[in-house]
Parts: C-alpha cells; sequence; structure tokens
C-alpha cells in the first residue's frame, strides 16, 4: 500500500459527523466502498460524484461547504490531474486525499500538482483502500 502523508496547519477541526466530504471516483464500486467506510467511522455527510465535471457542479451548488475531498486519478473525460486544475481555479479550500491504482511514480506526481496548487493534501492512498489508511488520514482533519 502507499500511504504519503504530509503536516497539515489547519483551521478548527470539525466533529467527524459534522465532515462534509465528496468523493470523486467514476467506478460505483469504489464509491460504494469509500461511503460504507466512512460510515463506518463516522462521517455521515458523504456527497459522490462520478466524474470531475460532476464534482464541480456539487462544488458551485448552494451550500457547498465540503471539508474534504477524495479524488481518483484516473477517470474518462477529465482525469484527476485536469480536475485538480479546474479545482484550484474554483478556489477550493478543504482537504484532499488522493486515492488510485496508478503506479507510485504516478502518485507521487499528482502529490507534487496537488502541493503546486496549494491544496491542504492529506495524503495519498492506494486502491483497494484500506479501512486504517483512511481513517488515519480522516483523523488528520477532524476531531
Amino acid at each position: 500500500m502507499n500511504e504519503s502523508a504530509q503536516k497539515v496547519t489547519s483551521k478548527p477541526l470539525p466533529a467527524r459527523s459534522m465532515l462534509k466530504v465528496l468523493l470523486v471516483d467514476d467506478d460505483a464500486f469504489q464509491l460504494d466502498i469509500m461511503s460504507e467506510m466512512l460510515r463506518a467511522i463516522g462521517v455521515n455527510d458523504i456527497v459522490c460524484a462520478s466524474s470531475g465535471t460532476e464534482a464541480l457542479r456539487q462544488l458551485s451548488g448552494k451550500n457547498p461547504g465540503v471539508h474534504l475531498m477524495l479524488l481518483d486519478l484516473h477517470m474518462p473525460g477529465m482525469d484527476g490531474f485536469q480536475f485538480m486544475e479546474s479545482l484550484a481555479r474554483v478556489g477550493f479550500a478543504g482537504s484532499l486525499i488522493i486515492v488510485s491504482g496508478q503506479s507510485d511514480d504516478v502518485m507521487h506526481a499528482a502529490t507534487l500538482v496537488a502541493q503546486l496548487r496549494r491544496f491542504t493534501l492529506l495524503g495519498s492512498v492506494a486502491k483497494p483502500v484500506e479501512r486504517r489508511a483512511l481513517t488515519g488520514l480522516v483523523s488528520r482533519v477532524c476531531s
């Protein structure tokens, strides 16, 4: 499993039950699995998007207030790299976890892009996502 994280200097941490999470992945099964894992650790407000375009619509909707986004890199249409560029343009201020089945080199490149875009990057997790790894990263953004 590939898991990397950097120190986070953040605002007051919301309680896990108050955390709003946006999952972005074109695989419905992965969305279901990650949603179940998040619910199991006490996260209740989970929104899923099956594409970068859909995620951007979610963020521009009424009261988006997303604290945390889990982003897959390999998606048709708009991949994770293109999505991060768009995400920077809309001024996303939440935290980000990169989730992907791509090689370590690709995951490292995505980490660098996220840092260049000045996102609060909590880390990256390889697919299949393990609950322990996800819990550790989510703990960094909530109390």
